[in-house]
């Protein structure tokens, strides 16, 4: 299932069969084969080269690494590829991370699409992968990697990336009695330097995750890009990060590069409030996955379920689930599968740029709670000991 849903998340909407794409990265796993559409595979390096960097890598087989038709390095992609505005898509399946100049990359990615064409990234989360104990990337770290116009890992990439490295177990990152603490950084300072040295004296290239990334800082830093009229993207899609899976997907389309700064920023800041949503801002005092379920005509059923994981104790997240359409006018939220103490300061539905905010008092505890009550315009409760299936019903 992973695989199946990672390559639909990726290629959701796109008339492959007759459309004219590119994908980076494919090694020997495309999301896209030859026989399935126009595709042309891009690397920073050619077929030859990959095959005898990865010669001595036991869990691949070299002879499957994907034919490369561009190689994308040196040189602007649109100048690798032979033109601007040829393809419909562009698929990336964790690349994006490793990428030294992400404003750049993400530019000449728009360069080479036509207008309308779709960027389509598979993006690892930091709170499920050998990131976690390295810092979020910020717009500042974007920025002077852009104005430097880096095309390799910077010292600092290379040092954080191998500094940081700390194995992750998936569940039990997704897991309430998850502990960061007992994380292990595995490498030792004095080796990383050695190979920073190395790197900058001999101009090596040392594959390293440049950047690092949440579902909510990715579109943080988005938004921050456009601001600046640096990015010619608006979001088209998103499928955020399912339980017991590290990386999320988004879909982004190409818009005028020629539009103003403040049109730009004003397409893209549209596009991540199209759809439908059902919003609950929370604390509690245990990480928890929050399940949504919601009446489409049929009762509340398994199959019409959201989830989204409640990660930090005892602070403020807003839970985002989204909705199959605007006709839903019943749910039932369920915050854990397990007792805990939880403050709901606010429940909300957007639709489309419309946001509406629900009264807490419509926010009906139903199974299991033992303390109810609203304390300044916030809906305060406790499970009863040992309880497995708390929840609450919400008419509208």
């Amino acid at each position: 299932m992973p695989f199946t849903y990672h390559r639909q998340s990726l290629t959701n909407g796109i008339d492959l069969a007759n459309a004219t794409g590119i994908e980076i990265g494919p090694l020997v796993n495309p999301m896209v084969r030859k026989h399935e559409s126009n595709v042309h595979y891009v690397d920073r390096a050619t077929t030859e080269e990959l095959k005898q960097w990865y010669s001595k890598d036991p869990s691949l087989n070299v002879d499957e690494i994907m034919d490369i038709s561009y190689v994308w390095g040196e040189q602007s992609l649109a100048q690798a590829t032979g033109g601007e505005e040829q393809f419909d898509y562009c698929i990336a399946s964790h690349v994006i991370e490793h990428i030294p100049d992400l404003i750049t990359w993400l530019n000449e990615i728009s360069s080479v699409l036509k207008l309308g064409g779709v960027a389509c990234f598979a993006v690892p989360d930091r709170h499920y992968t050998f990131d976690y104990l390295r810092p979020e990337t910020t717009l500042a770290d974007l920025i002077d990697a852009h104005i430097r116009k880096l095309r390799k890992p910077s010292t600092r990439h290379i040092y954080d990336h191998f500094a940081n490295f700390a194995e992750v177990d998936v569940m039990a990152a997704w897991s309430k009695d998850f502990d960061p603490s007992r994380l292990q950084r595995i490498n030792t300072k004095p080796r990383i330097y050695d190979v920073c040295k190395d790197a900058l004296e001999n101009d090596k290239y040392v594959d390293s995750h440049c950047s690092v990334f949440t579902h909510d800082s990715f579109f943080e830093l988005l938004q921050g890009i456009s601001e600046l009229g640096l990015l010619d993207f608006k979001v088209k899609k998103v499928f955020p990060t399912k339980r017991g899976m590290f990386e999320f997907f988004v879909q982004l389309e190409k818009i005028d590069s020629k539009l103003s700064t403040q049109e730009k920023l004003k397409q893209f800041t549209k596009s991540l409030l199209q759809g439908y949503f059902f919003e609950v801002t929370m604390s509690a005092d245990s990480p928890c996955v929050a399940k949504l379920y919601y009446d489409a005509g049929n009762g509340f059923c398994e199959k019409d379920t959201i989830e989204v994981h409640y990660r930090e104790a005892n602070k403020s997240q807003t839970l985002r689930f989204e909705l199959p359409n605007d006709r839903i006018k019943s749910f039932r939220f369920d915050p854990a599968d397990h007792e805990l103490d939880l403050v709901i300061k606010r429940v909300g539905l957007v639709n489309n740029d419309q946001v509406t905010d629900i009264a807490l008092t419509e926010v009906k505890p139903a199974n299991q709670f033992e303390i109810n009550r609203l304390k300044d315009h916030e809906l305060h409760v406790i499970t009863t000991r040992g309880a497995k299936d708390p929840y609450f019903l919400i008419s509208l």
